[in-house]
């Protein structure tokens, strides 16, 4: 199991709770950055940047790593011409009303020159891109899986929006085990592991980390096996209850955490279990319409991923990263999380 939690699609990590909530749950929080960015920390905002300096948040420089998937380029390639094929992608010019979404060259390998000629993407400034949003979040998807699996990161792909949680999962009933291992850690991160009320306050992280940090592997790993065996159960009902079960077996440790926090920040929140079923543990989101459009693609860039995943140098590595390809029965957790506004 991984101790690191990679956050995609954005540079930027979010100044909601859900930052706070990662940074207590995870060992390391990184984020994948230019290294533009690091040369000019100031496109960053403050809240991103001052996590950085405190080494809560890591950046990865994807221009560092991808070179360590040989078919990086190739499979994503490969993965939208077949949705050209298919009518499934539209161009810049026909999708003139649809969202654009910047994305820096580094992240991308060969992958610009091709999107261009392909009319998905266009030259907006030196090593920028603009594309269609769905499909630069598609990528940001793709590019998390294969950075998560590469030698010297071995991380978990984390996000904070459950439409770019779909993007990772799939339609078809038997590879939906990633979707209900996030649905399931969703619910039990928010009844289990409170959160500081009030603004993110980064000092109080830093000494509650190094004072108490010893608390936190215990519970994730207990809280990952329980995701993952929630993932095998057929019966949205059944999971509803393991959940409530297990939750109620971890009041010991509940109570341990949160009497550790008080002193550090005062007021802590805890979330109720009231609202296990509308939380989509029968894969029922409340946002269905972007969940279903990113969701369609969910499959072949599960094996796309797959296939890049594979081609990282070094057989051992590339065995050990098969189960981020979210189309086999993964026993290492795919962890995503959404905290609702």
């Amino acid at each position: 199991m991984s101790n690191k939690a990679l956050y995609f699609p954005y540079i930027e990590v979010p100044n909601t709770s859900w930052t706070t909530q990662a940074i207590l749950y995870w060992d390391k929080l990184a984020s994948i950055v230019p290294m533009d960015h690091l040369h000019a920390p100031e496109q960053m905002d403050e809240v991103t940047r001052n996590l950085m300096s405190e080494g809560l948040v890591e950046p990865i420089v994807p221009g560092m790593y991808i070179g360590a998937a040989e078919r990086f380029s190739e499979c994503f390639i490969e993965f939208v011409e077949q949705r050209l094929r298919r009518g499934q992608m539209y161009t810049l010019h026909e999708g003139s009303f649809r969202p654009t979404v910047r994305m820096h060259a580094e992240k991308m390998g060969e992958i610009p020159d091709f999107l261009i000629e392909a009319g998905l993407a266009r030259q907006v400034a030196w090593g920028w891109y603009e594309l269609d949003a769905r499909l630069a979040h598609q990528f940001m998807a793709y590019l998390a899986s294969v950075l998560a699996a590469v030698p010297g990161i071995d991380a978990t792909p984390v996000t904070d929006k459950v439409v770019f949680a779909a993007t990772l999962g799939s339609r078809y009933p038997k590879y939906n085990r990633s979707i209900h291992e996030f649905k399931a850690r969703e619910v039990i991160l928010k009844s289990l592991l409170p959160v500081p009320s009030g603004e993110l306050d980064i000092h109080r992280l830093v000494r509650f980390k190094q004072q108490h940090g010893e608390l936190l592997p215990r519970l994730r790993e207990k809280i990952e096996a329980h995701c993952s065996a929630i993932a095998l159960l057929p019966d949205p009902d059944a999971r509803i209850e393991a959940i409530r079960l297990f939750v109620h077996e971890c009041e010991d440790q509940i109570r341990e955490i949160e009497g550790a926090m008080r002193p550090t920040f005062g007021h802590v929140v805890l979330s109720s279990l009231t609202p296990l079923f509308g939380a989509g543990l029968a894969l029922q989101s409340t946002d269905q319409g972007s969940v279903v459009a990113y969701t369609g693609a969910a499959l072949s860039l599960a094996g796309t991923a797959y296939q890049a995943i594979a081609s990282i140098r070094g057989p051992r590595r590339a065995n050990e990263g098969k189960p981020l390809a979210y189309i086999a029965s993964a026993r290492r957790s795919l962890a995503l999380h959404r905290i609702d506004p």
